[in-house]
């Protein structure tokens, strides 16, 4: 019996999570998780929300709210779409809690104690017009790597490249939109360059089970060199430094978030009433500790974290494993809870069974290489796949048998070649998907779990039990037999991958116990002759996508936008350049309205945006959406929503639609109504929707007649 440590990426509880966080974090490690169970190992899986990352600051900040408010919000919003997504942790915590403080700031003074924390001088990004210093994440720039225009002062998106804030091209204050000023300000620095010898020492010890990306990655910045890092920050939200003069400073995210496995741990045990508990995890050189993030958390988890416990304590347990997963794209760009781009957990959650969701991540999991979610291929998979491979087998050798052996397993006779093999097949396939789980390679475990299925469906045509009943009626009963011994092996195969039909399907073969704890050999044992079955519906139902998702209104983004701020642009005499304010995020728009409005008449005024329009470059300055208006030949009036309405409201369309080319856009007609309310065509009139918030139309500012096309 092995112990493995499960350790799970810290969400930011700044907004709902995306189905990119759950393919890459929360998914991945419980189906590892699930499978060690099974095996027998002594498991723990330990994790939590981010409390306190800048992103939390912004979303309040945005709100007028205060920081904790959001993350109390969002942190019970995780919890709650974790267990939807049947996702199981020992603990699943928060970084606000006061136990976690008192133990981060325990373990920051020793090493400040041992000298691997010193306090030094640097320059930081400080906004003149908001008159504080700014968190990395509340600057913005063009990355010097990669060129991505919107990279933030700490990371870049696109490539997952670390920067310091003056490091970007351009940079600029994420709120005020102007450049920050370099000032001197005093912090606290990790020794990290002290751990570059040891930290080679390690990575090349022993690591041919870690995936291609993470140990390129880590091995190119090892060839860089190792910097020293501040962790301490000009802030009012975290966790406060323990150190005199030091009040008006933090302890950065990123040092403190990830001692949260090591302080979840503990809490834990605390918990359990054993506190000294911990230690059997951290203290054992045999013990496999395997830590589920994505491509951008990387070296903070195979660098910064594994350098901090050596500093801390050379006896405690360093990763086994990095298993992070590349980006899952939406529309070739990387979904992101703070620019607003994603397919959102709740959304899905209240559209779909869990193992849908579960299985397609699972089957396009980027373990190695960056994919892209495509609801075509979500239906794709769903249909001819889990439905029509493996639900259509199971659902077959159930409904089979009970309709015609009363209700019960049939009796297994003489095994002929066919039935041997296809008993064979159960062992190879169980072998197969083993093999992967034990290095993490999950796309492949469940490819060979899914083949059994199909091996199942070919015995099954092969065996054609309809054509037995009559002629050879225990031959008939023996080909059952064997179906439903192979469907008793994918129940407990599926178990790790798809926890919610195993526990039907376990129940419909007539077993009252709980799958789970079956254990991960007992998936070769056959299943008892005259075992009543309860077959119920089919364990997966059908997408369909023609109603609502494939509506033309599907194509379309349009919300609710406040204009924060506007400016002429240097370059044309008609534009302007709007600053907006989408309710959790910021955007920039150009629009040809200079000489319909004036600066004053627009500014703090909420207004129509389409927000998925490709973005594009009008005279130099970029656009990020369309703001919609109705023009006649003399007068422009944009379009106004109900003064009550919520920024950010949906108008039109769904959240996080495509990206949608101008030249697309073109095709689709909107129109001034009766009453002055906006009406949404389509492409040739064969949809009729009326544009409101919350049942409140859109209404047309300047009174614009009938029939006036919307822009």
């Amino acid at each position: 019996m092995t112990k493995i440590l499960v350790c799970v990426a810290w969400p930011y509880a700044s907004g709902p999570r995306h189905l990119g966080h759950a393919v890459s974090t929360f998914i991945p490690a419980d189906v590892v998780a699930r499978y060690h169970r099974m095996k027998g190992d002594e498991v723990l899986v330990v994790g939590g929300s981010d409390m306190h990352g800048t992103p939390v600051m912004v979303k309040a900040e945005e709100e007028g709210v205060s920081p904790s408010a959001i993350a109390n919000r969002y942190h019970a919003l995780h919890t709650k779409n974790i267990e939807q997504l049947g996702v199981k942790y020992d603990l699943y915590w928060n970084t606000a809690d006061p136990q976690h403080k008192a133990w981060v700031q325990e373990i920051f003074l020793a090493l400040k104690e041992k000298g691997h924390v010193y306090e030094a001088h640097m320059v930081s990004p400080y906004c003149p017009t908001g008159d504080h210093f700014l968190p990395d994440r509340y600057v913005e720039g063009t990355c010097p790597n990669c060129g991505f225009e919107r990279a933030r002062g700490d990371q870049c998106d696109n490539c997952g490249h670390l920067w310091d804030p003056f490091d970007l091209i351009n940079p600029r204050c994420r709120i005020h939109g102007t450049p920050p000023e370099r000032r001197e300000t005093s912090h606290f620095f990790f020794r990290f360059s002290a751990f570059e010898t040891p930290l080679k020492g390690w990575i090349a010890d022993d690591k041919d089970h870690w995936r291609l990306p993470v140990i390129t990655f880590t091995r190119s910045w090892l060839e860089e060199g190792l910097k020293d890092r501040p962790i301490t920050r000009d802030l009012d939200w975290g966790i406060d430094v323990p150190v005199p003069g030091y009040e008006t400073k933090r302890i950065y995210v990123w040092f403190e978030a990830v001692m949260g496995y090591l302080t979840a741990t503990k809490e834990w045990y605390r918990r359990a009433g054993r506190p000294e508990g911990w230690k059997e995890f951290w203290h054992d050189p045999k013990a496999r500790h395997l830590y589920f993030v994505g491509k951008d958390n990387i070296v903070f988890h195979t660098l910064f974290w594994p350098a901090i416990l050596m500093a801390y304590d050379e006896g405690l347990t360093l990763p086994y494993d990095v298993p992070a997963t590349q980006y899952l794209n939406f529309s070739g760009e990387r979904m992101s809870t703070g620019r607003g781009r994603g397919i959102w957990l709740p959304d899905l959650l209240e559209q779909f069974d869990p193992d849908q969701l579960r299985y397609y991540g699972i089957a396009t999991m980027p373990e190695t290489k960056d994919t892209d979610f495509e609801w075509e291929d979500f239906e794709r998979r769903n249909n001819n796949e889990l439905l029509a491979v493996y639900g259509n087998f199971v659902h077959r050798a159930l409904t089979f048998a009970d309709k015609n052996f009363g209700h019960q397993v049939p009796p297994a006779g003489f095994l002929d070649a066919a039935d041997k093999a296809m008993v064979r097949a159960i062992e190879q396939q169980w072998k197969k998907v083993g093999q992967n789980l034990e290095f993490v390679h999950l796309k492949d475990a469940l490819k060979e779990a899914i083949q059994l299925a199909r091996l199942g469906n070919q015995y099954f045509d092969q065996k054609a039990p309809w054509a037995l009943l009559t002629k050879d009626r225990a031959a008939c009963a023996t080909a059952l037999h064997v179906a439903l011994r192979v469907s008793r092996a994918l129940a407990i195969l599926m178990a790790p991958f798809l926890p919610f039909s195993s526990v039907r399907l376990w129940h419909a073969l007539g077993y009252d116990s709980d799958v789970h704890a079956m254990g991960w050999d007992e998936a070769l044992q056959d299943l008892p002759t005259g075992q009543k079955l309860r077959v119920g519906k089919p364990l997966f139902s059908k997408i369909e996508r023609d109603v609502p998702m494939s509506a033309p209104t599907d194509h379309f983004d349009v919300r609710v936008a406040q204009i924060v701020d506007v400016k002429e642009h240097p370059n044309a005499d008609k534009l302007y350049i709007l600053q907006l304010d989408l309710g959790d995020e910021r955007r920039q728009i150009v629009a040809g309205i200079r000489n319909d409005y004036t600066v004053d008449q627009l500014r703090g005024r909420k207004i129509v945006l389409l927000a998925n329009l490709e973005p594009a470059k009008l005279r130099g300055v970029e656009s990020r959406g369309m703001l919609l208006a109705a023009e006649d030949r003399d007068t422009v009036g944009i379009l106004l929503p109900s003064p009550d309405a919520e920024t950010g409201s949906q108008v039109l369309g769904t959240k996080g639609a495509p990206l949608l080319p101008f030249s697309e856009f073109q095709k689709y007609k909107l129109q001034v109504g009766p009453d002055g309310t906006v009406l949404f065509l389509g492409k040739g009139g064969e949809t009729r929707v009326t544009l409101a918030v919350n049942g409140v139309p859109v209404r047309v500012d300047k009174g614009l007649p009938v029939g006036t096309w919307v822009h």
